[in-house]
């Protein structure tokens, strides 16, 4: 059997689809609903009464302030999304749980790589198009919902991406760079947890880390004279401008992260490749 072939790899895709549909569904039903009633507890529940700042407020006032209520929604939905994101990573494997579905699954005419990014697509890919699909639907029935109770009508969809076109700390290709590294670094640190583990991965993998962390934070802060300063800066009188200068072991740290993701999800993949039918209960291996 080769390798990687294309059209047994999306007949296999769609296969896994047709048969986890039910589950893809109820998942983009909860989020809805979660991040519908998310919506409407910061609009609606805390801060100051709508009723009252229509009476007492001024226009610009009130809808400075229900403006800024609605970007609490998009941080939130941000946040879900992150979290969905690790979710999915860590249960890349779910339907690996017991022994029948498992032998179904590693005995799947199809090569071990084919199994895997099909894995990868519906629980990483796939995934992040249900929140992202959930999160609209549940902001047009917010919308909806105020439309109907009278109140001003601002959309929170446009908003999605002014935490990073309008962040300072993005003005560089670095700050860009070092954020997103350390994004899809964590990412697949719960790639490779969610194929490590076979039950409770979420669990595992965020313990692990929070040890793993400890420990690091514990040795370094007993460390004399060990201090870096990954992004200093100068500040030109003449020209009122600060420029950033980023230590050469900032690059020398995010290329080494980003040859660890790469190893990550290759890790990820051999460790599914030993997996068994029969094996130790907490790891697969």
């Amino acid at each position: 059997m080769s390798t990687f072939n294309y059209n047994r790899f999306s007949q296999a895709l769609k296969c896994a689809f047709m048969v986890t549909r039910k589950t893809w569904i109820r998942l983009f039903g909860i989020f809805t609903f979660v991040l519908f009633m998310a919506g409407l507890f910061w609009t609606r529940v805390q801060g100051t009464n709508y009723d009252y700042m229509l009476e007492n407020w001024s226009a610009d006032d009130l809808y400075r302030n229900y403006n800024h209520d609605v970007e609490q929604t998009v941080l939130f939905g941000i946040v879900f999304f992150c979290f969905s994101m690790l979710f999915g990573a860590s249960y890349l494997f779910s339907q690996m749980k017991d022994t029948r579905k498992r032998s179904a699954f590693l005995l799947w005419p199809v090569s071990s790589l084919e199994k895997y990014v099909v894995s990868l697509l519906l629980s990483v890919f796939w995934l992040a198009i249900i929140t992202l699909g959930a999160y609209l639907l549940a902001d047009a029935l917010r919308v909806f919902v105020d439309w109907t109770t009278g109140r001003i009508v601002i959309w929170g969809i446009p908003k999605l991406a002014e935490p990073f076109a309008h962040n300072a700390a993005f003005e560089h290709w670095q700050s860009a760079w070092m954020f997103f590294t350390w994004v899809f670094y964590i990412h697949s640190l719960y790639i490779v947890g969610g194929t490590l583990f076979r039950r409770q991965q979420f669990l595992l993998t965020s313990l692990s880390i929070i040890v793993v962390v400890f420990l690091l934070v514990s040795f370094f802060s007993h460390l004399d004279n060990v201090h870096i300063d990954f992004i200093t800066g100068t500040w030109d009188e003449k020209t009122e401008t600060y420029t950033h200068i980023f230590h050469p072991f900032f690059y020398i740290l995010h290329s080494t992260l980003c040859a660890l993701i790469v190893f990550h999800y290759w890790a990820s993949y051999k460790l599914f490749t030993r997996m068994q039918v029969i094996n130790n209960k907490w790891l697969n291996v």
